[in-house]
């Protein structure tokens, strides 16, 4: 299940802890984060239709983790379909990681 409420807490912390120059072990947010994520590629992709340009932004550096759980070509096209609807945003190298991470 993705606890949208717990996604958006998570990313507020560790963008502020990064704004504020502060370093302490994110892990425990961002394995939260990408867990969730990981879980129905559906509820995944309604998810990230409800973020924000800036929350997507943010999140990119998650998507070749999500997408080493996903394993999916759909996947890659949910990302895709974001990378046109926001093309103020640079996530194409992230998608290129998530499309790697396929492969691996």
């Amino acid at each position: 299940m993705i606890d949208e409420n717990k996604i958006f807490s998570n990313l507020e912390y560790i963008e502020a802890m990064n704004q504020h120059g502060a370093s302490p072990n994110l892990d425990e947010y961002w394995n939260e984060i990408v867990n969730m994520l990981s879980e129905d590629l559906k509820k995944t992709k309604e998810f990230f239709n409800k973020c924000t340009e800036h929350q997507i932004w943010y999140m990119a550096g998650y998507f070749e983790d999500i997408s080493y759980n996903f394993k999916s070509d759909e996947f890659i096209k949910i990302l895709e379909e974001l990378e046109k609807k926001y093309p103020n945003i640079d996530i194409k190298q992230d998608i290129q990681w998530a499309k790697d991470a396929i492969e691996e």
